[in-house]
């Protein structure tokens, strides 16, 4: 069944690549590895080749992609409750 025929409309569902690290990681590690990346995506060379495959670079803060995961780990639970999915 689709999104809506399982009463989740709408679900815009999108692929992205983010960096994670351990539970627990300091502050400062993840402000500097964040930091890295972005200083890293800015480059033209990079930032080109990204955008020419037709993906946007979003530069979310650490604490932004954390929500994110955690909105989109909420409609995923609402799937899983609603179509009775479990692990064999």
């Amino acid at each position: 069944p689709t999104f809506k025929e399982v009463g989740l409309e709408p679900v815009n569902r999108m692929a992205y690549y983010g960096i994670y690290g351990p539970k627990g990681l300091s502050k400062e590690v993840v402000d500097k590895v964040h930091d890295a990346v972005k200083k890293t995506a800015e480059l033209p060379d990079v930032k080109k080749r990204i955008e020419d495959t037709g993906s946007l670079i979003v530069a979310n803060t650490p604490a932004e992609f954390a929500a994110q995961i955690k909105a989109e780990d909420e409609v995923d639970k609402k799937v899983v409750a609603a179509q009775k999915l479990a692990l064999d």
